[in-house]
């Protein structure tokens, strides 16, 4: 007999062609989402699974004993898990945010009228038009190609913020090599970005299967929501993620009928991000002695159930729940005083996938966040440290270049 090897294993998702539930019919397999497609998703586990409520019956009986048991309604529910690394996991970054992603932003001589560039001010300045106007904001990733200072071509600008005449001083890390201005020049903003907007809120499903190739049996589990991502970034070690879901029925496939999806597209193959290459600014000022940031997003999904069918009519979801923790050695009262005064600050983390100046890179800028502890016990002899859970909340104030929302993300290879 055949035990399955998690080797031999794989999961593949598909996004469904729309994100609506039909609430006493479940998607019909032969053409949702259709087998055709997919893309074999990077993991270290997966916990999906189908689960179903039970109950047994409460008679009291002169033998003592249960004579009725049964199950209810059933669902989808688990994590996938793994080593985060750009593009992986970006369609569910923009499904837990309910995103329609924006596109690479690319300007030139046309929109900016020129581009100069001051190593010791760290900034890079445009002649002309409006940065933030064209679709730049504070935390996304620029790239210049054609300038006269080949040191600054093909180099990640990250955007720390915007000054001057109509948002045309850019503050930028890392620090440019000194440029006069240059007519001849293209900006770029790569990848996709993703926020969690304050209108038209986009519901989206996906299908995910796991085979088992080595016994030719697949489990798919269909009608899909993502309900949360959790980002773990350690001071020394590979950024983690785990996406969950919530979905409304699974079925066991074998033989013939396994896998569900025939050829689905490989996995991606982008480096996965370290900490250690990336970057951290805590309202505008880089910080070097955080050891370990988390980041959360949920919404509080919850499984419609009905009378007359086994599974629910809707899964609903809630708003979104943004929370995290940093940690850090303990140099002052900068964080503690940011806590007792209730004073809000911004957070922006740079995840760069090797060191290259061009590397590609996530960014995740939070415009507005509030420290809800800071606990500094003393522990040991050695370097001590700040525990500062906190929470993030909508930007409602009218800073260039910050967005409207309460967390934006940028990946330069989605």
């Amino acid at each position: 007999m055949t035990i399955a090897e998690g080797v031999s294993s794989r999961v593949v998702y598909k996004a469904n062609s729309s994100g609506v539930m039909t609430a006493g019919t479940l998607a019909d397999t032969s053409t949702i989402p259709g087998s055709s497609g997919g893309r074999i998703l990077r993991r270290v586990a997966s916990s999906l699974n189908f689960r179903r409520n039970s109950y047994a019956a409460q008679e009291i009986r002169t033998d003592r004993q249960e004579v009725d048991f049964r199950l209810g309604t059933g669902h989808v529910e688990g994590d996938i898990s793994g080593e985060l690394s750009m593009a992986t996991y970006f369609d569910f970054l923009e499904a837990v945010h309910r995103d329609t992603k924006t596109s690479a932003v690319t300007l030139g001589a046309s929109a900016l009228t020129s581009v100069a560039a001051s190593h010791s001010g760290s900034t890079i300045t445009f002649g002309g038009g409006d940065p933030v106007s064209s679709g730049l904001f504070v935390g996304d990733v620029f790239r210049l190609t054609g300038a006269s200072v080949s040191a600054n071509n093909s180099q990640n600008f990250t955007i720390i913020s915007f000054g001057g005449t109509s948002n045309r001083t850019v503050t930028v890390y890392p620090a440019p090599t000194d440029m006069s201005a240059d007519t001849s020049f293209t900006v770029t903003r790569p990848g996709k970005a993703t926020i969690i907007p304050s209108s038209s809120h986009v519901s989206r499903l996906f299908t995910f299967e796991h085979y088992a190739s080595d016994l030719d049996y697949a489990q798919l589990f269909i009608e899909n929501r993502v309900t949360k991502y959790a980002l773990n970034l350690p001071a020394t070690g590979l950024a983690t993620i785990a996406v969950s879901a919530m979905g409304r029925w699974a079925y066991d496939l074998t033989g013939g009928s396994a896998p569900y999806f025939t050829a689905p597209s490989s996995e991606t193959t982008t480096g996965i991000a370290a900490a250690v290459n990336g970057i951290l600014f805590v309202s505008g000022t880089q910080s070097g002695i955080v050891t370990g940031v988390t980041l959360t997003n949920e919404m509080a999904p919850q499984a419609g159930e009905v009378v007359g069918q086994n599974f629910p009519a809707e899964i609903a979801l809630g708003h979104n729940m943004v929370t995290g923790q940093v940690t850090a050695f303990l140099d002052g009262s900068t964080i503690p005083a940011l806590f007792k005064a209730e004073t809000e600050a911004s957070l922006l983390i740079g995840l760069d996938a090797t060191s290259a100046a061009d590397t590609p890179t996530m960014k995740i800028f939070l415009p507005r966040i509030k420290f809800t502890a800071s606990d500094t016990p003393l522990q040991g002899e050695g370097l001590q440290s700040v525990t500062a859970p906190f929470r993030a909340l909508k930007y409602t104030g009218s800073t260039a270049g910050y967005p409207a929302s309460t967390i934006r993300i940028v990946d330069t290879e989605a």
